[in-house]
């Protein structure tokens, strides 16, 4: 949600940079543009950031995190008894596999005695779940951020859970050890206009919703104002690195091993003196 508020509003001129930013289709796509060096900064979920690791080892640098929290929500009819998924089994649900939302629903369903199995899953788009669900094809959809509050706010579902406190899912901001290196001052100032940012929706999320809705729908997608405010006041978009960040990354990537899903789990590098460095700067530009 934060990327369509980046394409509505001028972050990057207070700090005398231009960024040409592309919004990919997948997180995949986004990583193959890293690899190939036809970008040099971009950012993916916590299973993203292990497939990046596992591919360019020794060159990839995680130096701040955009999203974290409540990114993965669980969603069944407005009209749904439904208090836990306890009381969904033998039900029909969907959610897309080998994405997150299928990392963090395997995750919970292990820590609170719950099986794959106890459920008829359906592997479905992400774009095709709300209308499901309206239709009756199934009870429930688990779904990356926006397409759970697209579905609250057009009335067609409501949240039976969020993730947040199963799992941090961070999702990353990536680059080379190389370009970070040789463009410490660009990494700074993107870092701070990120922070930017973030301020910006904590402290105005309606105002940034509309923002986020208007340069969504000149991108050719129908995203409401409503759905964009939900996210942002659901959603951190704090702009941080640390150690728990790093252990949650390596905690999936661990999770994605003893599914069977990544043959050994990558080590993560991080760097956090540009983020460091950001901060100062973006304290020191407050108040232009």
């Amino acid at each position: 949600p934060g990327e369509f508020l980046l394409k509505g509003q001028d972050f990057w001129s207070k700090y005398d940079i231009k960024v040409e930013h592309t919004i990919f289709s997948s997180g995949s796509e986004n990583n193959e543009a890293l690899i190939s060096n036809n970008i040099d900064i971009n950012v993916g979920s916590d299973s993203k950031t292990n497939a990046l690791f596992t591919a360019i080892p020794d060159k990839a640098l995680v130096i701040g995190t955009i999203q974290k929290g409540d990114r993965y929500t669980t969603i069944i009819k407005p009209d749904s008894n439904y208090k836990s998924w306890e009381e969904l089994k033998g039900k029909t649900v969907a959610t897309r596999f080998g994405t997150g939302a299928e990392a963090v629903l395997r995750r919970y369903y292990e820590e609170n005695g719950l099986r794959w199995e106890d459920f008829n899953y359906v592997n479905m788009d992400v774009e095709d779940m709300p209308q499901a669900l309206e239709s009756g094809q199934i009870e429930a959809f688990t779904a990356w951020s926006i397409t759970p509050e697209i579905a609250e706010a057009n009335g067609v579902g409501k949240p039976l859970m969020s993730y947040g406190d199963i799992a941090l899912v961070p999702v990353s901001i990536h680059t080379t050890k190389k370009f970070a290196e040789e463009h410490e001052d660009l990494v700074v100032k993107f870092l701070a206009a990120q922070m930017d940012k973030a301020e910006y929706i904590k402290q105005h999320p309606k105002q940034a919703a509309e923002i986020a809705a208007q340069a969504a729908e000149q991108q050719g997608i129908q995203v409401s104002s409503e759905a964009f405010e939900m996210a942002f006041n659901r959603i951190n978009f704090e702009i941080e690195l640390n150690e728990e960040i790093i252990a949650a990354i390596e905690d999936t990537g661990q999770f994605l091993k003893d599914q069977g899903k990544i043959e050994y789990v990558p080590q993560i590098s991080y760097d956090t003196t540009y983020i460091e460095k950001a901060r100062e700067l973006h304290e020191s530009k407050k108040n232009q």
